[in-house]
């Protein structure tokens, strides 16, 4: 018998429900853990979002410090500073609470915490020989999907880029996906972090490694995000659209974890690399672009995209809906709006091209059409 394997990795157990960010001891006591490093940035602390954590740990005697430290686009040098952090005060268990960057952050100081090193030795594909210590994530937003993926992403300023560790030994052992965690986050941050989603998962679904499992996943995170975005975004108390839009994190992220994704992140990193453009603003105004350059490979595809997200069953009209949307929610016109020039494109479409996004995008892509793509966007 020949034929294609589809294989589904999900390493990480995932709770989902509102108040489920408060059952924090339980997975910790299931690992054994004895000390716990809390992994926060400073905004995170100081809106509140982890006094009830800390509230748990404390009821559950469980010793823990708190590291509230953590940075946007976290590099080499601020991972090994949480790592050091935990090997201080003797933690075998993190605790991050916030977003793709702490709780990236907390991945890699956990997979030093276990295999030593620094972060450079496990850039790439399954570099990570040991399972990494364990981690709890408690996303505060429903975007990057960090706590499920098998995915980290840490900044290298020196050479303009973010290095990417993909391995199923560098991820969270435990993810709580509590919606009452995201209902503080700004409207922008809302929508920035929610369009990421959205890639993911529109991404996800035309990737030419998606298999019927992985499209019924982001299909669905595509209809759940479409539709409660707007509504996040406008009312961020409106508790079902937040919790529909963590739902969407969930499937968006078990699809994309399994397929990779396209052009749109390919070329999201770079910009985030030389131009420090936020990486949800970043390809929330490349997807329409990217989306239009893939029409005539995925007709199909692009069609179903357009009748998820609640637009006609054609690839034109889910392009235009997206545009439509980023104005709706507030994102950026152009990546020029953001600090981008021309003269950055070069470079960057250079490290867009080594991406391996680029071989699984349903339409071929050369240099010359990345570059007209940033363009385009500018």
């Amino acid at each position: 018998m020949t034929g294609r394997i589809d294989v589904f990795r999900v390493p990480t157990r995932i709770s989902f429900g509102r108040g489920v960010a408060l059952t924090v001891a339980d997975p910790l006591q299931q690992v054994g853990a004895t000390k716990v490093l809390l992994v926060t940035d400073p905004g995170v602390r100081k809106v509140g979002l982890t006094q009830p954590i800390e509230e748990r740990l404390r009821d559950a005697k469980m010793p823990f410090e708190v590291y509230d430290e953590v940075i946007p686009d976290p590099g080499v040098a601020e991972v090994q500073r949480c790592y050091e952090r935990a090997k201080e005060c003797g933690a075998d268990a993190f605790v991050a609470v916030g977003g793709g960057s702490s709780i990236d952050t907390a991945k890699m100081a956990a997979v030093l915490l276990a295999n030593g090193g620094t972060v450079l030795d496990y850039i790439g594909i399954d570099k990570v020989p040991k399972m990494a210590a364990p981690v709890v994530a408690i996303p505060t937003t429903a975007g990057t999907g960090a706590e499920i993926t098998i995915n980290s992403v840490i900044a290298d300023p020196d050479q303009h880029k973010k290095l990417v560790i993909i391995s199923p030994n560098a991820t969270a052992l435990f993810a709580l996906e509590d919606p009452e965690m995201t209902v503080s986050l700004p409207p922008f941050i809302t929508a920035i972090t929610g369009m990421d989603t959205l890639v993911h998962a529109i991404e996800s679904f035309c990737s030419k490694q998606a298999y019927r499992t992985t499209e019924l996943l982001a299909l669905e995170a595509i209809r759940d995000a479409g539709r409660a975005l707007p509504r996040a975004v406008r009312d961020g108390s409106d508790m079902d659209a937040r919790e529909s839009m963590m739902r969407a994190v969930v499937s968006a992220s078990l699809a994309f974890s399994n397929t990779r994704l396209g052009n749109v992140h390919a070329m999201a990193l770079p910009l985030g690399g030389w131009c420090h453009v936020a990486h949800g603003t970043a390809v929330a105004v490349l997807l329409p672009h990217v989306m239009d350059f893939n029409r005539d490979a995925a007709p199909e595809r692009l069609a179903a995209v357009g009748e998820a997200l609640g637009a006609a069953k054609d690839g034109r009209a889910a392009v235009d809906h997206v545009f439509r949307l980023n104005e709706e929610i507030g994102i950026p016109k152009g990546l020029r709006t953001v600090g981008v020039s021309e003269d950055a494109i070069p470079g960057m479409a250079k490290d867009a091209m080594l991406s391996g996004n680029i071989l699984v995008n349903p339409r071929e892509t050369q240099l010359q059409d990345i570059e007209a793509l940033y363009r385009a966007a500018l």
